[in-house]
């Protein structure tokens, strides 16, 4: 990847919910690198639309990235499927159930039916081995170069089809969570099931068969 491209992607990654806006002596900071290329990141990100400028200097995520992103959900070849099957379980269980995807050994929670009483996601990217979303995702990797995952625990996640834990990225809450095999190869999405610790312990193996089977019917839809 060139240079310029690479520092462009990192000066992406800096913005999140806590830090939706950043200025060029930040992003410097944040990125050690030039107060001079901070700016003329920016300045080349702005033009192109993926960030924006506000009146006070500093810089936001661009309407772009939002097209970009509902682009790729239309284009995925299961975005509909998901998205219904995402619907329903949240109304049925009453609890909050979350598309995750794999993105360079993180998690991003790129969709969320959230019910009344539902728990949110996690604001920000979150390390793999911190969920049970990145867990089945990881599942997948164990014989490439990630080894964050025990490789036996692997055989089992992938036997089982499933991963039941913590979420450790929050307090609190417990997921259930299956892969999505959409396509030969690792797979990159998972479905969630998320839940208070408390609230979850009382039905953990419905949730969990209810999560697994989801994954497999919409697998077996897409794929046909």
């Amino acid at each position: 990847m060139p240079t310029s491209v690479r520092k462009a992607a990192l000066v992406l990654d800096l913005f999140s919910v806590e830090r939706p806006d950043w200025g060029p002596t930040e992003v410097a900071d944040a990125l050690a690198i030039a107060k001079s290329t901070a700016h003329a990141l920016l300045v080349e990100l702005a033009g192109v639309g993926l960030i924006e400028r506000l009146p006070c200097g500093r810089y936001r995520l661009g309407w772009r990235t939002v097209h970009l992103a509902r682009t790729m959900l239309a284009t995925s070849g299961f975005g509909e499927e998901v998205a219904q099957t995402a619907r329903r379980l949240a109304s049925h269980f009453g609890e909050t159930v979350h598309v995750a995807a794999w993105d360079r050994g993180r998690i991003l929670y790129v969709v969320s039916e959230r019910p009344a009483r539902g728990v949110a996601a996690p604001a920000a990217p979150v390390a793999a081995d911190l969920t049970p979303p990145g867990t089945v995702l990881l599942a997948d990797r164990v014989g490439d170069a990630d080894r964050r995952l025990d490789p036996d625990e692997a055989e089992r996640v992938r036997r089982r089809g499933h991963a039941v834990g913590p979420q450790r990225a929050l307090d609190g809450v417990d997921c259930a969570a299956a892969p999505l095999r959409l396509s030969d190869g690792p797979a990159t999405v998972a479905l969630a099931l998320c839940a208070p610790s408390d609230r979850f312990r009382t039905r953990r193996d419905e949730y969990a068969r209810a999560i697994a089977g989801a994954g497999q019917r919409i697998a077996r839809s897409v794929r046909r």
